[in-house]
């Protein structure tokens, strides 16, 4: 087998998004290790990014940081309409 010690994890489609299956269980809340998956960006850069407020919908709960999908898509969904109104 190749990749051993290597473990992937099965995507799921909520929404039109591709979600690891242990978001899918949840569809409002990803961690921020499952949000690069969503936006295509290294995890050092999603937790950087949280850390300094930038990933919409990041927030703590205690040491962990997780991700409101609702304003994730929100946000990516707004910065879409943004640039087709920039081109139309």
């Amino acid at each position: 087998m190749s990749g051993a010690g290597k473990e992937t994890t099965p995507l799921r489609a909520v929404d039109g998004w591709q979600l690891p299956r242990r978001a899918a269980a949840d569809p409002y809340v990803a961690s921020v290790p499952e949000a690069p998956s969503l936006l295509g960006i290294s995890k050092d850069l999603a937790y950087d990014l949280a850390r300094r407020g930038e990933l919409p919908g990041a927030f703590q709960l205690g040491r962990r940081w997780l991700v409101s999908l609702i304003r994730l898509r929100a946000a990516v969904h707004g910065a879409e309409d943004d640039r087709a109104q920039d081109v139309g």
